[in-house]
Order: C-alpha cells, then structure tokens, then sequence
C-alpha cells in the first residue's frame, strides 16, 4: 500500500510542472503504440484483473488520446514507417491483443464515440468457441483462489516455495510461476500445471485444464459471477464482422497462444499459417499483421521473423517497450502497454515515455557498487 501511494504521489507530482507534456514532444516524432488487453464495467471488477482496465479509465484514457493524438489504424503507421520519411506528429495507434469479448461489449462502444480505430489481435483457435480465458489466467485464478498458505514447484531445476497468505504473495507467486511456465514447450508446461493444481485445491472443483485455455464454458455453468464471463470469454466471428464496420482491423496473435520461440519451426509455421488462414477466410481480408504472445526480447528473434515474412506478414509489434521511427524493425515494432491503475497520471507517465525513464534510473541505481542506504565516502 505505501509503494501504491508514493507511485501515485510521484506520477502527480510529474503531472504539474508539465514533464509529462515536455516528454510527449520529445518524442512527437516517434509512434506511439498503445496495447490493451480487457476493458471491464467497473472498477471492482479490474480490481483482480492486472491486464484491464474499467470502462471509466478508458474511456478518459481514449478522451485524451482523441485530443492529443493522431490515432490512426495501424496499417497506415506501418505504412508510414515503411517510406522512411518522418512521422507526422503526435501518430499513434491502438491495439487489443487475445480478443476477448469485452473488447466488443465495453471498448468498442467508447471507441465508437470518440470514432477511434484500433486493431485487435486474435488467438484464433478460441474466436467462437466455449473457451474462457488463456492458460496463463487460469494460472493466476487458480493461485489467487486456492485454499492453501504456501505452493511449492520447481523452477528451473530448484524446488521453490511460495506463500498465499495475502493477495500481494499470490500475485508474486503468479508473476514468477507464470514467466517461468512461458519458457516451457507446451507439452512440458501441461504436466507443469498438473502438479500445480493437485496442490491448490481451487475452490471452483472438479476441472480440467485443457493444454492452452481455461476451462470450458459449460464447467463454469454453475458460477453467477458475470465477471467471469465478462472477463474471461472470447469474440465470436458474428462480433468480429460487426466490428470490421467501424474501423477496428485484425491480426494474428497466432492459433493457440504458445510463445513463438518455445516452438519447433513446423509447429511455428502452423501457428503462423493458421491463425492468418482463418481471419482471412472469416473477414474475407487479407491478414498481414500480428502480435507476438507475450511478446519480451526473449519470446521471438530472427527466426520467427523469417517465418512471419514467408508467410505474407509485412509487420509484427512485441510487448518491448517504447516507441517507433523509420530505423525499427518493422518485424519488432515496439508498444506501450496499458494495465490496471486508478491514476490518471500511471498513463500519462507510461505513453509519455517518464514510465520507462524511471524504470531505467531505477535498474541504473540497482547495480551500482555501492548501496544507496550506505554512506558515500568522498
């Protein structure tokens, strides 16, 4: 509670002598590229959920966004970059990766009324069906809903040991369990999460884990919390078409899910060469962009590159952060993501490029010699 409140105070603090606003025109030439997940009714319910934010945020956030930005669909920012000239300024674009519902239900209608495009990534293998949620949720649910103190997994070869007491020690054990999982081959993930959930005992009984989603539909038939729904369940084809009528584009986030580089390269090309099949044949098309899952330096590199190319793709964005100019790899361009935050002033740091910044004089700070709680000797 005490690091919320300081962040908070920090980022106002930003706010007033107008570093935020300096920020933004140093790099008026660089395009910024905005990454969203879910986008939920209210407040409480993005409470549990790190990677939304409620409908009252976003729609604040897309208010700025139309004041202060060029939004324009991403294809013409790829364009752009691709001539080599200079980005007109203020350029900026608006994804959504995954394609869940509430992108349909909640996003869509704010973007309407601020007539923003955006462009929404999908995981195809989960448009349409029953599906609720991608592995990597259930992972947190499970962790965030088991009825034990402490969980125990090995981790790269060493037993580890996490305690459940608060929600802050869930959310810990739920950020290191999950980046380790994405590391694994998906084979090897599953029996990873099977031991996993034969000691959380989580309080929604009798489910199973299917290799790359949550759980099915009809075994959450007896939960009455909408969230779940709203939260957890993905487009259909019927609400991908409608969208198409009002300026939001789509992109491959690959079929299932799986992070690239844990992929052999048949099994690369499938997730590549299917997800882009089937958008085009629903939508009727072309499908040349795409989102790397996960999407750190670690999660892709030049040989899935090379594959995207062979496959007709003309531009790939990652989850690296920062902005974009004629020199980025158009196959690594890099985005901005947005999550859970009650302050106004968490976005503007972050699209801003203060967000960053701090990150960097903080890791900067972190490994030098000396400690700053000791003292320096001159």
């Amino acid at each position: 509670m005490a690091s919320l409140v300081l962040k908070k105070f920090l980022y106002s603090s930003l706010l007033w002598p107008g570093i935020y606003r300096i920020s933004r025109f140093l790099h008026r030439h660089q395009a910024l590229i905005l990454t969203y997940h879910g986008v939920l009714q209210s407040r409480r319910d993005v409470y549990a959920n790190r990677n939304c934010v409620d409908a009252g945020m976003f729609d604040r956030q897309m208010a700025f966004m139309k004041r202060h930005y060029n939004v324009v669909p991403l294809a013409n920012l790829v364009q752009w970059l691709s001539t080599g000239k200079k980005i007109p300024g203020y350029t900026a674009a608006i994804t959504f990766d995954d394609g869940f519902r509430n992108n349909f239900t909640v996003a869509l209608p704010i973007l309407k009324k601020y007539r923003l495009p955006a462009t929404v990534f999908l995981t195809t293998s989960f448009i349409g069906g029953k599906e609720l949620g991608l592995w990597t949720e259930h992972i947190d649910r499970l962790l965030q809903e088991a009825r034990i103190e402490t969980v125990r997994i090995v981790l790269n070869g060493k037993d580890h040991e996490y305690p459940l007491r608060t929600r802050a020690d869930r959310e810990v054990a739920s950020d290191r369990i999950r980046a380790y999982l994405k590391t694994l081959r998906p084979e090897h993930r599953q029996s990873a999460v099977t031991r996993l959930m034969e000691q959380t005992e989580p309080k929604i009984s009798g489910t199973k884990l299917e290799t790359e989603s949550i759980l099915k539909h009809s075994e959450f038939s007896t939960q009455t919390d909408v969230l779940v729904e709203e939260r957890y369940a993905f487009l259909t084809w019927d609400q991908v078409e409608v969208m198409t009528q009002h300026q939001i584009t789509f992109g491959s986030h690959t079929h299932t899910h799986t992070i690239m580089a844990t992929l052999d390269e048949e099994r690369a090309n499938f997730e590549l060469g299917e997800s882009r099949r089937l958008i085009e044949k629903q939508l009727g098309t072309s499908c040349r962009l795409f989102s790397y899952p996960n999407g750190t330096k670690a999660d892709f590199g030049p040989r899935e590159q090379r594959l995207l190319q062979w496959h007709g793709y003309i531009a790939a964005v990652s989850q690296v952060d920062g902005f974009n100019d004629a020199r980025t790899n158009p196959m690594a361009l890099r985005r901005i993501n947005i999550a859970r935050s009650e302050d106004f002033g968490f976005f503007l740091a972050k699209i801003s490029g203060i967000w960053s910044l701090l990150g960097r004089l903080r890791n900067r700070f972190r490994s030098l010699p000396v400690r700053l709680s000791e003292p320096i000797r001159f």
